[in-house]
């Protein structure tokens, strides 16, 4: 058996066979996500998978009354049963997509204030050497000063 290099085989190898079953049909890619989520009922399937499907879902603009749809057509096939525990499921794979979709954002805007903190720490920074530099040049200056002073009582003196 061949070592898989990925870290996510088991990720790979569904996204693999997605990928020959879309290429495979000859069905357009809304019929034939509606005809999955209707297998996905079928097959009493794990939120998870309504997770993926729902998110292709989206990305085709498929309206969610024809989802709806589905599960009202398929209900006289696959029981009520079924189609209640699909509802649940495409519920709580909502649920986790809201969360997945808040989480992102929070990442971001973290990442958004580490840029922020670490800009700010630079101006903060160069703010000190520029007052350090400003500290020195006062002190050349009052130095150059006496030192003229001191020129200017000898002149005087002598």
């Amino acid at each position: 058996m061949a070592e898989s290099t990925s870290e996510t085989p088991v990720l790979d190898l569904l996204a693999d066979m997605t990928a020959n079953s879309v290429a495979a049909s000859s069905l357009d890619p809304e019929t034939l996500m509606l005809v999955r989520i209707a297998a996905l009922v079928a097959v009493d399937a794990p939120s998870f998978s309504y997770v993926l499907n729902l998110e292709m879902a989206s990305e085709l603009d498929i309206d969610p009354e024809r989802i709806r749809g589905v599960l009202a057509a398929i209900a006289p096939i696959v029981g009520t049963p079924r189609v209640a525990s699909a509802t649940g499921k495409i519920v709580e794979a909502l649920a986790v997509e809201m969360e997945i979709a808040e989480l992102e954002e929070l990442s971001e805007e973290i990442a958004d204030e580490e840029v922020y903190d670490q800009v700010d720490d630079e101006v903060e920074d160069d703010q000190a050497e520029d007052e350090e530099v400003e500290d020195e040049d006062e002190e050349v200056e009052d130095e150059e000063v006496e030192d003229d002073e001191v020129e200017d009582e000898e002149m005087d003196r002598g």
